[in-house]
C-alpha cells in the first residue's frame, strides 16, 4: 500500500489475515482513567471574549461550583494569623465605647443596607472608616504593632496590569504605599500591589440575580490576580450582600468560600478578619518570597523579576509562555528567558516555574530515570542520542518558605483537610441586559425578611457525581532552569527547520519508546528548534523535546492512568479513552458462539492505555496544526479558501472533543491534498508527507489493535519511516524555501467569529470595529 504524490512505500505485517467481509467490532470498554478535562481558559472564547464571556469561562473552569467550608475552619487554616497579644473581645468593647460600633450596627454603615436608596458604593463607603477604627484600636492595645496593609475602596476603577484586565472590584487590601499613591487624583490601583478583592451588593444572598452577579464578579477579580501577577501564590476575597459577609480563597490547589456571617450582629468576626489582613506579612498575603519585581525605568517598559533557584538569582528578560497560569487552579506553568544575575551579560537560559502534583516526580528526576532506562535497555549510544535531543537542566529546586516546602496543603492550608459532607456553592454568570447595575430597594421579589434568605436552594451536596464536585489538589512549587534557549514549533518560521526538529525528536522517541517509556504530552509548545549559533553555543543545530512532567514507564493494561496532553495535539484515542482502529471480526468467529464469546471476553478485559503510537500521532498533529494555521509568506493561499479552511480547522482543533472528526481525518490520508486543505500550492509536498505518515500510523494502529490480548512491540516501530518522510521534506528545495507567516486576517476573523460568544457585548463591538478596518 502506498500514498500518492510522495513515493514512500508503506509496509506492514498483519498479525492475522482479516476477512474481506466486515462486521461491527465489539465495543471496547471505556478507560478507567480519570475523566479527561481541558483548560477552558485555553479557548478562543476566553482569549477574544469580553468580560462577561470571560467570567463564564472561568466559572466553567471551576466546574461551576466551589466548596463552602465552615468559617472556623477558614479562620484556622487560611486566614493570616492574628498578631500576638491581640484580644478581639477587648477591641470590640473599645469600639463600642468610642461610638464606632453601636448595639445594632457599625456607625459608618446603615443597619439594613438593602433598605437604603443610595447606590451600593455610597452605602458601603464607610468600610474604610470601620477598618481604620479597628486598626487604631489594635495599635492602642499593642503600640508595637506595625500595619502592613490598608483597605481602599475603588468602585468602577479597573486595576491596571501589563496584560489587559477589565476587572473592577469595589475594593482591595493593598500596601500602605499603594494606598498613599491612590490618594492622588486619577491614579488607578495596579494588580501587582493589591489583594483581598471585594465586591458589594445591597440585596440579600437570596436574590438570585444579585448573588450571581456578586459572586461572578469576585471570582473573576481573584482569577485575574492569580493570572496576571507571577509573584502570587494565592489570594483572598470578600463579598458583602446586605449584612452577609463572605470570605473567599484561591490557590493553585483549590478555590473555595466560607459560610457567611452577619457583619452587623457579629462584629468580633469582622475585627478578626480586618486585623489579620491589616498586619499580615506579604508572604501570608500570598506573595512569593523567592521572587521580586524590578520596576521598569520608563512608562513603556516591561516589568522584570528576580527569581531564585537553588543558590542563584536569575533576572527575566522576556516572558516565553504564561497562558497556563490563567486557570485559577492548576499547574500555572510560566516560562521566561532569563540571565544569571552574576553571570556573563550575554548568557541566556530558560526558567520554568510550575506547581507540580504532590504525588509526581520533578522533571529533573523523571529525566534522569528515563535516561537511565534508555541506557540499560538500548545502550550508551542510544542514551547519547536521547540526551542530545532533550533540554539540559542546569538548576532545579522544590521551593521552600522558610524550612517548609511551598505546597498548597501542608504549608498554604497549614495542613488542613477540607471537611467532608460540605455544601458546594453554585457559580452562575447572569446574562447581560439593558437594566441598571445599581442595586434595588427591597420588593416582594427582593426578600427583606431574612439576611440569608433562600441561599439553601443554591447548593449541591458534596460528592454529587452529576456535578463532578471540585476537590483540593495538593501541589508543590517547583522551578527548573534549562541551558538551551530554543524556538517552539509555534514560533519557528523556517519550514525546513520544523521538519528537522520533528525528525530529531522522533529519533529520540524511537529509543524512549524502546525503553518502554511514553512522553504523553507532545505539543507545538514543547518541541523546539535549537539554533546553536544564534545562541552563541557550539555544536549542530537540532530539534529538542521538553516537558517531561507526564512521561512515564508504559504499563499495558493499567487501570489508573490519567489521560494527559495538550488537546490540539492529542491522539484521537487518548481524547476518546478507547481504541478506535480495531479491525472487524473475522466472519468465521460468528459460526461458533463459543469461539466468539471467548474472543469477546479477552477484548473486554483490556482497558485502554497510552502507547507509543499516541506520541507519534502527536508529532503528526503538530505538522497538521502548522499547515492549517500558517501561510507561505511568499505564496499566501487564496482568500476565497478562508471559509472552508477555517471551518475544517475549527472542527479539528476545538475543545468540544469532536473525536470522530480527528479520527476520520487521520483515516482519510488519501484526501490530504492542497485542494482539500485549502492551502498554498507550495505546501503540496509537505501535505504529501503528512499523508504518508497518516497512512503508516493508520496501518500501525490496525495491526496493534487486531489482537489486544497480546502486545506486539514491533507494531509500534514506525519511527524510521516517519523520520525518512520528514527528511525528504527537508531536502526538497521548494519546502526548504518556505517561510511561514500566520494565517491571514480574513481567516482569523472567520475563526474568531465561529468560536467566540456572539451574544457578548464586547465581542459584538469588536466585530463591528473589524468591519471598519
Amino acid at each position: 500500500m502506498s500514498t500518492s504524490g510522495h513515493g514512500i512505500a508503506i509496509q506492514a505485517t498483519h498479525k492475522s489475515t482479516q476477512s474481506s467481509t466486515t462486521t461491527p467490532p465489539t465495543t471496547t470498554p471505556l478507560s478507567k482513567e480519570s475523566p479527561l478535562r481541558f483548560r477552558a481558559l485555553d479557548s478562543i472564547k476566553y482569549r477574544l471574549g469580553g468580560t462577561n464571556t470571560r467570567r463564564n469561562v472561568v466559572m466553567s473552569e471551576l466546574r461551576e461550583q466551589v466548596p463552602e467550608v465552615p468559617l472556623d475552619w477558614y479562620f484556622e487554616h487560611l486566614l493570616p494569623p492574628l498578631p500576638a497579644g491581640i484580644d478581639t473581645e477587648e477591641i470590640v468593647a473599645s469600639l463600642k465605647e468610642s461610638g464606632a460600633l453601636t448595639d445594632n450596627s457599625w456607625a459608618a454603615i446603615v443597619e439594613h443596607p438593602r433598605l437604603d436608596k443610595r447606590h451600593e458604593d455610597e452605602v458601603y463607603g464607610g468600610l474604610e472608616q470601620i477598618f481604620e477604627h479597628i486598626v487604631n484600636a489594635a495599635t492602642t492595645q499593642n503600640p508595637e504593632l506595625e500595619q502592613q496593609f490598608a483597605l481602599k475602596l475603588t468602585p468602577g476603577v479597573n486595576a491596571t496590569s501589563e496584560r489587559d484586565s477589565t476587572t473592577k472590584p469595589d475594593g482591595h487590601f493593598m500596601s500602605l504605599a499603594e494606598a498613599a499613591r491612590l490618594a492622588h487624583a486619577d491614579e488607578k490601583p495596579t494588580i501587582y500591589n493589591v489583594w483581598g478583592s471585594q465586591e458589594f451588593k445591597k440585596d440579600n444572598e437570596g436574590v438570585t440575580h444579585s448573588m450571581d452577579k456578586c459572586v461572578s464578579q469576585l471570582v473573576y477579580d481573584m482569577q485575574q490576580i492569580m493570572a496576571l501577577d507571577p509573584c502570587r501564590r494565592f489570594t483572598f476575597g470578600t463579598s458583602i450582600m446586605n449584612r452577609s459577609f463572605r470570605l473567599w480563597f484561591c490557590s493553585r490547589g483549590v478555590f473555595l468560600t466560607a459560610k457567611p456571617f452577619d457583619f452587623m450582629s457579629e462584629p468580633e468576626k469582622v475585627v478578626r478578619v480586618f486585623l489579620s489582613f491589616a498586619f499580615a506579612s506579604r508572604t501570608d498575603a500570598g506573595w512569593d518570597p523567592s521572587m521580586t519585581c524590578i520596576l521598569p525605568a520608563s512608562p513603556t517598559g516591561k516589568r522584570q523579576y528576580k527569581i531564585q533557584v537553588e543558590d542563584k538569582t536569575y533576572i527575566t528578560t522576556r516572558i516565553l509562555s504564561d497562558y497556563a497560569a490563567d486557570s485559577p487552579i492548576g499547574r500555572a506553568t510560566r516560562v521566561w528567558l532569563v540571565k544569571d544575575e552574576d553571570g556573563l551579560s550575554d548568557s541566556r537560559y530558560v526558567l520554568k516555574d510550575v506547581w507540580v502534583d504532590s504525588e509526581r516526580q520533578t522533571e529533573d528526576e523523571i529525566r534522569s530515570a528515563l535516561l537511565k532506562d534508555v541506557d540499560e535497555h538500548c545502550g550508551s549510544d542510544a542514551r547519547a542520542i536521547v540526551e542530545r535531543h532533550l533540554l539540559t537542566p542546569v538548576a532545579s529546586e522544590k521551593l521552600h518558605v522558610g524550612t517548609i516546602i511551598d505546597d498548597t496543603t501542608q504549608l498554604i492550608m497549614r495542613g488542613g483537610t477540607i471537611p467532608k459532607n460540605l455544601d458546594h456553592l453554585k457559580l452562575v454568570v447572569p446574562q447581560l441586559s439593558g437594566s441598571s447595575t445599581r442595586s434595588q430597594v427591597s420588593t416582594t421579589e427582593n426578600p427583606s425578611d431574612a439576611v440569608f434568605s433562600g441561599t439553601r436552594a443554591r447548593y449541591l451536596r458534596y460528592g454529587d457525581t452529576a456535578r463532578h464536585a471540585p476537590r483540593v489538589t495538593s501541589r508543590f512549587h517547583y522551578r527548573i532552569v534549562f541551558l538551551e534557549c530554543a524556538t517552539t514549533m509555534y514560533d519557528e518560521k523556517h519550514f525546513g527547520n520544523i521538519l528537522d526538529a520533528l525528525a530529531d525528536v522522533t529519533e529520540a522517541l524511537r529509543w524512549i519508546h524502546k525503553s518502554h517509556w511514553v512522553h504523553r504530552d507532545i505539543s507545538g509548545g514543547n518541541v523546539y528548534w535549537y539554533d546553536c549559533k544564534s545562541q552563541g553555543s557550539e555544536g549542530e543545530n537540532r530539534g529538542l523535546l521538553g516537558d517531561l512532567e507526564f512521561a512515564k514507564v508504559r504499563k499495558p493494561g493499567s487501570t489508573h492512568e490519567v489521560r494527559t496532553g495538550t488537546f490540539n495535539f492529542m491522539a484521537s484515542e487518548v481524547i476518546a479513552g478507547r481504541y478506535l482502529f480495531r479491525p472487524a471480526f473475522n466472519l468465521d468467529l460468528f459460526k461458533n458462539p463459543t469461539q466468539f464469546l471467548a474472543a469477546d471476553r479477552i477484548r473486554a478485559r483490556l482497558p485502554f492505555a497510552f502507547n507509543p503510537l499516541h506520541d507519534m500521532e502527536s508529532i503528526w498533529w503538530i505538522l497538521i496544526y502548522l499547515l492549517y494555521f500558517n501561510d507561505d509568506k511568499q505564496n499566501v493561499a487564496d482568500a476565497d479558501f478562508a471559509d472552508a479552511r477555517a471551518s475544517k480547522a475549527l472542527a479539528l482543533f476545538n475543545q468540544d472533543g469532536l473525536t470522530l472528526d480527528r479520527q476520520q481525518f487521520l483515516r482519510d490520508y488519501q484526501e490530504l491534498t492542497v485542494e482539500e486543505f485549502r492551502l498554498p500550492p507550495s505546501f503540496q509536498f509537505v501535505i504529501a508527507i503528512a499523508g504518508a505518515i497518516a497512512a503508516r500510523l493508520h496501518v500501525a494502529y490496525c495491526v496493534y489493535e487486531a489482537d489486544l490480548s497480546t502486545v506486539d512491540e514491533e507494531s509500534f516501530e514506525i519511527h524510521e519511516y516517519v523520520i525518512e518522510a520528514l527528511r525528504l521534506g527537508r531536502t526538497n528545495p521548494q519546502v526548504n524555501s518556505i517561510e511561514l507567516a500566520g494565517v491571514t486576517r480574513t481567516q482569523k476573523r472567520k475563526m474568531d467569529e465561529a468560536e467566540s460568544c456572539r451574544d457578548d457585548d464586547t465581542f459584538n463591538k469588536k466585530k463591528k470595529a473589524r468591519k471598519n478596518i
